[in-house]
């Protein structure tokens, strides 16, 4: 065990302009913690990471509370367990939990997994174990959820999707095509559009950097978009609302471009198209459907060991490097399920 625990702890808040980064957090050394009865000491493998970040530590609006300064910053992963002073726990068991950014963090276990602060032990653990917060976990679950129960995909719909090279996009978008969609990916660069059609077999993609998205959705969707995953808001989303099919459904699963992204906000201008579409546009947690997380873990699972669906991991290795992790998200420069590998697997 390591003399000392390393942990990144906010300094000061984002501001609304600014780009996420090591700037805002403070990299120091702690004493590791000490289990209590009933309190499991963890080591942790891997991190995740998600928007919903940034509205931690900023002063705008979240749908989580906000982290006080001077606190390790918040981030869910995969851990070990190095000493267990609770009878259902021992060591050398792997759990996901809301372990912060640091090496080492001590828990106590509940019976529910219904918080996102509680801990999950894994009692069918796949290598690598980062797929258990990643197409296992809550990428996995928002992309599946998202699709099939809030943008309701069927066989035949024409399918599109926003940050289709993203985390949760590049799942989304191969969970679309196993379900006999056609899908079309929305991402930012000519080698994330080769990406998405040439290994996750998406049949268009558009880049949204240097193309007309509006003018490219009317070319590759002549019947209209049926199902929008949208990941990003702002002028992707308007420029589908102008190619909607009838009776279209949208699920909005984040809106990076708007809330989280530095620049302006703006409001849609053109969301009388949903009347005209008899089209229905709805906002999703994932967090509601922690009750049903393990229709879709088991799901993705099967599809995964058939060879069927790839966990489209982007890794980055060791805790120091978490900022720039982050700020990869912000960046667009992530490719895949965003995540630092902060140790190897046991």
């Amino acid at each position: 065990m390591a003399e000392k625990n390393r942990q990144w702890c906010l300094k000061r808040r984002v501001e609304a302009s600014e780009l996420i980064g090591a700037q805002n957090f403070e990299f120091i050394e702690t004493d590791i913690p000490a289990p209590a009865d009933g309190q499991v000491l963890v080591r942790t493998l891997v991190l995740g990471t998600s928007p919903a970040q940034r509205g931690y530590v900023s002063d705008g609006r979240s749908m989580h509370e906000k982290l006080a300064v001077g606190a390790v910053m918040r981030g869910r992963g995969v851990a070990v367990v190095v000493e267990s002073k609770h009878a259902a726990f021992k060591p050398g068991d792997v759990l996901t939990a809301s372990v912060g950014w640091q090496d080492y963090s001590v828990h106590t276990p509940t019976e529910s997994n219904m918080s996102i602060f509680n801990i999950a032990k894994i009692t069918n653990a796949t290598k690598p174990l980062s797929l258990h917060i990643g197409l296992l976990g809550g990428a996995g679950a928002t992309a599946y959820f998202g699709l099939l129960d809030v943008g309701q995909a069927k066989a035949g719909d024409t399918v599109v999707v926003s940050a289709a090279a993203g985390g949760i996009g590049s799942l989304a978008g191969q969970i679309a095509k196993l379900n006999g969609c056609r899908v079309i990916g929305i991402c930012g660069s000519d080698a994330k559009a080769q990406w998405i059609t040439r290994d996750l077999k998406m049949d268009g993609a558009i880049n949204y950097k240097t193309e007309n998205v509006e003018a490219r959705l009317k070319e590759l969707c002549p019947q209209g978009v049926k199902v929008f995953f949208d990941n990003v808001g702002g002028a992707v989303l308007e420029a589908v609302l102008n190619n909607l099919a009838t009776r279209a459904r949208i699920a909005i699963c984040g809106f990076i471009s708007t809330d989280y992204a530095i620049g302006q906000q703006s409001g849609l201008a053109n969301y009388g198209n949903l009347v005209r579409n008899r089209a229905r546009i709805e906002g999703f947690y994932i967090f509601d459907y922690i009750p049903r997380f393990a229709e879709s873990e088991a799901k993705l699972r099967a599809w995964y060991e058939a060879g069927q669906i790839s966990s489209c991991e982007d890794f980055d290795d060791g805790l120091e490097r978490m900022p720039d992790t982050l700020a990869s998200l912000f960046k667009g420069t992530n490719q895949g399920v965003k995540m630092n590998r902060v140790a190897p697997d046991p």
